[in-house]
Formats: C-alpha cells, structure tokens, sequence
C-alpha cells in the first residue's frame, strides 16, 4: 500500500513515504504543482446550515481513506515542526518536483511563503484526522490572489485544484442580495417597501401587522420560519421558486418584523423570488447576467451549467464517524439562498471587487456604490455602535480588532467560509467536498488571516 520516493536535488536527496501510485509534477515553467494518482472543532457561525445525512454508502471512499494512512512517515507529522523547519521542508519538496497531495494554481507570492506552508500542513492535518477529500483554499489581498491550492482528489485519479467546482451552501446569500441592492440602486425595488407590493401572494401567518421587508429578509429580521415547508434540504421533487414560495402561505411567524435575528432559508428564497418576478427573468440567470459575468466569476452559477459542473468534486456525507456516503446532487427550490456553484478562484475575484469598494476590473464600472456597499456591511436594526451582527447578506463580526465580513456555507456534502477584512485587505476562501465540516472550513480561515496579518507587519509567524 505504501511506497518510498526518492526526491532528488542538485545537492540532497528527501526520502519520503508517499502513498503508491501518487506522482506529482512541479513545473517552473509555468510555476504549476499538478498532480496524478490514485490518491493523492470549531462552533459554528451563526450563518451557517447543518445538513442531514443522506446517501448510498460509498466503499471507495473508505479504501481512499485508508489509503492516506496516518501521516508522511511513522510518527511524523509535519505541523510538529518548528515553522521555520516546516516552511524550508516545503520549499525543497516544491522545487524538487514533489507535492504528495496539493496542487497549486501559483507558487504562494514571496511574502507568503511560510503562510503557504503553514496553511498546507494545517490542511493536510485536517484531511487526514477525519478523512477528508478535496479542499481548495484562496488567499487574497490588495495584490489580488497571494496563494491557492487544491487538497486531496476531485474524483478519482484527477487532483483538486484552485478550479475545482464547489456548492458553497449560504455563500449564495451575498449574490442574491447584491443583485437586489444593485435594483434598489436604480430605484426598481425599494427594500423598505412592503414585499407584498412586489409578492401580493406572499401571505405567512403575520399576527403583529408589521409589513415584511426586504430588509427584514436579507438581514433575518423578517421572522419567518427557517426553511420552506417545500423546496427544503429534504424535499427532492425539483420544486420550482414559485411553489417553495407558495408553500409559505399561512405558515407561523416565530418573532414579529425585526424583533430579533431568525436566520432564515425561507427569507431569502422570498428574497430571490421577488427579483425573478420584478425582473421577468428566472433568478439562475439574472444573477448571472447582472453579478456573477461583471466580477469575471466564469465558473460559477446558480444552476448545474455543464460547462461548470464538468468539474464538479465528489463530495460525501458523515456516516457514523466517517465520510462514507456520496452526497445527494438534487437541486434546493429555495435556490436563491444556497444553491450556487463556484470555485475559489472565482470567490477570490468576488473579495477583490470587495476591496476595490465595488469597482469592476478595467473599464466596466461598479457592481454597486461604496455607499450601497458600506450599507450592506453595517448591522442591521441594531445599535449604531454595533460591531457584529447581520448587514444586508453579510455576517459582521469584529476580529483582530477590525471589522470581519463574510458567510458561511453547508450544504448537502460540502462546507464553505469565505471571508474578509476590508480595512487590512486581506481575505481568504476555504471549500471542502464533505458536509457539516464547517468547523474546519471556519478553523483554517481564522488561521489563514491570522498568519496573513503576521506576514504582512513582518512579524514572526503565531
């Protein structure tokens, strides 16, 4: 099962165990790790959704599993390293051509070097201690993408790369919002109206007579219930936006409007569908047209595209103690709040137009004002002196003593955390092909800013 390579160097030699069958190749050329082979607890956020288990039970992925074994060698692990030590053995094995799971879209700018090695010992940690399959990882800054990285396998013998495909789950939410706020922009839809003057069919069980909004709604201040009682996480009957939103007719306020936060799937489905029938164009593809083409995201969409699910990973679900099922592939009916497709690449293009304050690259103009944007990442119904809380799509919270924002994703077999701090410019996206692992996705992005941070005063890495 397990096999001993050579590396060879001008002037060393690093024997390492690999698993067999596993060649990675490093081009200077084109500074490209590419790979082939058979094998290459945080809580949660208050935005992220937990899924169920639901599969057919997955042999293969178990053999995988077992195939990566406990470590690179009997009783090592490279995050026992002192850093220094770790990021030089990183260097040699990048240069020596071999990177036993990883593949790289660039070598990490220089800067960021021991934040890469760091980062990819984290990873691989984490892989290995719950069997997990493909990651992919982003860091970005002013400069634009400093590192990324792809883990483990997309499908069998084809290495995750920074293009492997994703559900990112709840990540959805800020692309709906931004299309809304855009009309708002230009006077279409007013997010303090009534949604009934846009939804007259819209009708929830509203005891208090406080109208929803759309405010309301993408800040989860509405009260609605959780999830639709159609076009749910559970219902595979490929129901449309228009029946999921039928389906909330007469169902029960839990709060009255802007009460309290009541994080809410249901809300933004309403949300998504409010834009669809002002618009006369289905959600998928307006938020296409008007978001996800002007940022450059190319490889992301709201619905199973061919040309962007061709490189979809495999992704799985949590059996008893393991990822042992192939995660269901249905599509949700309350698309507008989880159901996109995405890389990290493209999530990293979406957090440089974040720190540009909504400006497009080149010529093309803005996605939304600074204004709008400021807006969007200020708590919502609260305090003006809050610093954490529920903006217009984005979580606001307070990290390293400035402003956090981001979102959280779970969906059926994969988990997400995209985030950023527009102050310092620095931000990072992290994806794993297998559910309710959004402690890890959440663990290594708090990381991953905290080295970045380090990396850019100069300071020893923590």
């Amino acid at each position: 099962m397990w096999a001993r390579h050579a590396v060879p160097c001008p002037s060393l030699t690093l024997s390492m165990t690999w698993p067999a069958g596993c060649v990675t190749t490093y081009s200077t050329e084109r500074s490209r790790v590419t790979g082939t082979g058979t094998d290459p607890g945080r809580e949660k956020r208050m935005d992220e959704t937990s899924t169920p288990s639901i599969g057919s039970p997955r042999t293969s992925f178990r053999m995988q599993r077992e195939r990566r074994g406990a470590g690179l060698l009997p009783g090592f692990h490279p995050a026992r390293l002192p850093r220094h030590l770790l990021a030089l053995l990183c260097g040699l094995v990048l240069a020596c051509g071999e990177a036993p799971s990883t593949t790289t879209d660039a070598a990490p700018r220089a800067d960021y070097t021991e934040v890469a090695a760091a980062l990819e010992a984290m990873i691989e940690r984490e892989r290995d201690q719950k069997g997990l399959a493909a990651m992919s990882i982003a860091l970005v800054d002013e400069e634009g993408v400093a590192w990324a990285a792809g883990f483990g396998e997309q499908s069998a013998g084809h290495p995750a790369t920074p293009a492997t495909v994703y559900r990112v789950g709840s990540v959805s939410k800020l692309f709906t919002d931004i299309a809304v706020m855009q009309l708002h922009e230009r006077g279409e839809l007013d997010i303090d109206a009534p949604v009934t003057d846009y939804l007259p069919d819209f009708a929830p069980d509203n005891p208090s007579g406080t109208p929803i909004t759309l405010r309301q709604l993408m800040s989860h201040r509405a009260g609605l219930i959780r999830e639709p009682p159609v076009g749910n996480y559970f219902d595979d009957s490929g129901a449309d936006l228009a029946a999921t939103i039928a389906s909330l007719s007469g169902t029960p306020q839990i709060y009255p409007p802007e009460a309290r936060v009541k994080y809410s799937n249901a809300g933004i489905a309403v949300v998504g569908y409010a834009l669809e029938v002002t618009q006369g164009e289905p959600f998928a593809d307006y938020v296409k047209r008007a978001v996800l083409a002007p940022i450059g995201m190319d490889n992301s969409a709201f619905a199973p595209e061919p040309d962007v699910i061709d490189d979809l990973a495999d992704a799985y679900m949590w059996g008893i103690d393991r990822p042992d099922y192939d995660a269901p592939t249905f599509e949700l009916g309350m698309a507008p709040a989880g159901s996109m497709y995405s890389t990290v690449l493209d999530l990293a293009r979406f957090i440089e137009v974040m720190f540009r304050h909504g400006e497009l690259e080149g010529a093309a103009g803005s996605l939304l004002t600074p204004e709008t944007l400021e807006a969007m990442w200020q708590p919502q119904f609260a305090d003006p002196s809050a610093t954490t809380g529920f903006g217009l799509g984005f979580s606001v919270q307070e990290r390293f003593g400035e402003r956090w924002l981001g979102h959280g994703g779970a969906i059926y077999g994969f988990s997400t955390q995209l985030a950023f701090m527009p102050e310092s410019r620095l931000g990072v996206v992290v994806v794993s092909a297998v559910d309710i692992t959004n402690t890890v996705t959440g663990r290594i992005s708090d990381v991953a800013l905290e080295l970045m941070r380090a990396a850019r005063a100069g300071e020893p890495l923590p």
